[in-house]
């Protein structure tokens, strides 16, 4: 087994106060890695849809650094990069 550390979005809190948890992965059941874009609290945050093998889905805002390797160059600095809602990009 190949397990990797994400970071996820919690999916069972309903509320806009979302509170993040490190999860382990196997890699080997990791089917696909999509960046996309989530609204948490005030802030619009790049991160990533991860789909597993057993059809569930989740929303990290972190991803292993092999992963990103492979997404390319240009998703580098997706992580903690984050918009506020009224204002430009904040570079952390």
């Amino acid at each position: 087994m190949n397990f990797k550390k994400f970071r996820i979005i919690n999916p069972k809190a309903n509320s806009l106060d979302q509170e993040e948890v490190d999860i382990l992965f196997n890699i080997d059941h990791v089917i696909s890695v999509k960046p996309i874009r989530i609204v948490k609290n005030d802030q619009i945050i790049n991160g990533f849809w991860i789909r597993t093998t057993n059809g569930k889905k989740y929303r990290a805002s972190q991803i292993p650094a092999e992963l990103l390797d492979l997404l390319g160059e240009e998703y580098q600095g997706r992580v903690n990069i984050g918009m506020d809602m009224d204002e430009q990009p904040i570079h952390q």
